[in-house]
């Protein structure tokens, strides 16, 4: 080594100049631990590239089938409502069909309110709805199934999809069109014993016109029939009965029949404006085809209140027909108060006087008018109770393409 010195003023310096060999001395010819520090620093580069490639698509995997599935579900949410909103429309008839229609495509909420994906913000436009007679039964298209003034269906069927864009996927696949989600349900109205035991009838006792017509009873839907008869003797103002000749002598009671709730005006009314009858306490706790039920005698007139506030629970007081409240129920005007669920009895073996039977044959849904009609056609008591016959009882409300008015039917989503 060689020193230099250096003297400024008083001050003096001295340092060791290195040799030029020592100065370029190659690095490879450092320490082994200083060489592999550098080494794995270029390596940990490297891995967090990596691993940021990674996670990022993980994320993007996350964030897109995330989104996937949360249209999925919203789908299917679709699917459900709407298809039990539209085997509700299911009636039998033509307009049945088509309103089941209109359901599928616009949702159980309408166009005033339709339902969509993607937080809302997609409208759902891709619904199909076909129909059967049976669930495992041959599903046909709309216009295939809208064609028959009168039909048995009783199931749908309602398919949608909704296309999901991809973002970071879509990058890696460099393909934006997105994916394809779908969804479908299958709701229909499930047939079941008529055994009545939570409620749900009111306690009037329309008559069959044919008791061997095992579907309608031989009563014609859309037609107005007799809940309460007139004055003594079989009177009505109901056009469905007009002419017509009972098999047996009218019975003194009117057409009132004991579903648990008594003789007295009370429970009647009760029962009219509730339905909460049979409840299972009170006798009989049930009622089913075939049940012997007592009659409840007297022209109650008082029933007259209870008739009308049944009605005026329903908001819907100007349709007249069973048509017109279809379409009210459609756009949420009708609330279903207006249908109830009788008995049908046979006529022919009812008995007469003032403890007087009547022979449930089976069972019918009914359209009450509005109250303003009953009142006005009280007759100071003695007036009739007529309601529109739907057909066989939709333990739901409304009607059904079911083929059995012993028979109960219900809406079931069945997946």
């Amino acid at each position: 080594m060689m020193t230099s010195d250096l003297k400024v003023g008083n001050i003096s310096c001295r340092w060791m100049k290195v040799p030029r060999e020592v100065r370029e001395l190659n690095m490879n010819r450092l320490p082994i631990s200083m060489q592999r520090g550098r080494r794995n620093g270029g390596f940990s580069l490297v891995m967090l590239a990596v691993l940021l490639s990674v996670m990022l698509g993980i994320l993007g995997l996350a964030f897109d089938c995330g989104r996937m599935f949360i249209v999925k579900n919203e789908l299917q949410t679709f699917c459900d409502s709407a298809v039990i909103a539209s085997a509700r429309n299911l009636d039998g008839s033509q307009s049945g069909v088509q309103l089941a229609h209109t359901t599928a495509q616009q949702g159980p909420l309408g166009t005033a309110v339709p339902n969509g994906v993607n937080f809302d913000t997609v409208k759902v436009t891709t619904a199909v709805d076909t129909y059967a007679n049976t669930f495992n039964g041959t599903y046909v298209n709309y216009p295939s199934a809208s064609v028959f003034a009168t039909n048995n269906y009783r199931f749908v069927r309602i398919e949608a999809s909704s296309v999901v864009k991809l973002f970071f996927l879509g990058a890696i696949k460099r393909d934006l069109t997105g994916v394809t989600v779908r969804a479908s349900a299958i709701a229909g109205q499930q047939e079941q014993p008529a055994l009545f035991n939570n409620g749900g009838l009111v306690p009037f006792s329309p008559a069959a016109h044919n008791a061997s017509d095992t579907r309608y009873f031989g009563l014609t839907p859309g037609q107005r029939y007799t809940l309460k008869w007139g004055k003594a003797g079989g009177s009505t103002d109901c056009p469905g009965d007009a002419g017509w000749v009972k098999a047996n002598s009218f019975p003194a009671q009117r057409g009132y029949l004991d579903l648990g709730q008594g003789n007295g005006t009370s429970g009647l009314r009760k029962a009219i404006e509730f339905g909460g009858f049979p409840d299972g306490i009170h006798v009989p706790t049930t009622v089913d085809a075939g049940d012997i039920l007592e009659a409840v005698p007297g022209n109650k007139s008082p029933s007259l209140t209870a008739v009308m506030n049944r009605s005026i629970q329903d908001p819907d007081q100007t349709s007249t027909t069973w048509e017109q409240y279809k379409q009210k129920l459609q756009q949420g005007i009708a609330n279903g108060r207006r249908l109830v669920t009788t008995i049908i009895d046979d006529p022919s073996q009812s008995t007469t006087g003032g403890n007087g039977t009547y022979k449930a044959i089976g069972f019918g849904e009914f359209l009450l008018d509005p109250a303003a009609v009953y009142d006005q056609n009280d007759q100071s008591g003695n007036g009739s109770y007529c309601a529109t016959y739907i057909g066989p009882a939709n333990l739901n409300g409304g009607g059904t393409g079911g083929n059995s008015g012993s028979s109960m039917y219900r809406i079931v989503l069945y997946r």
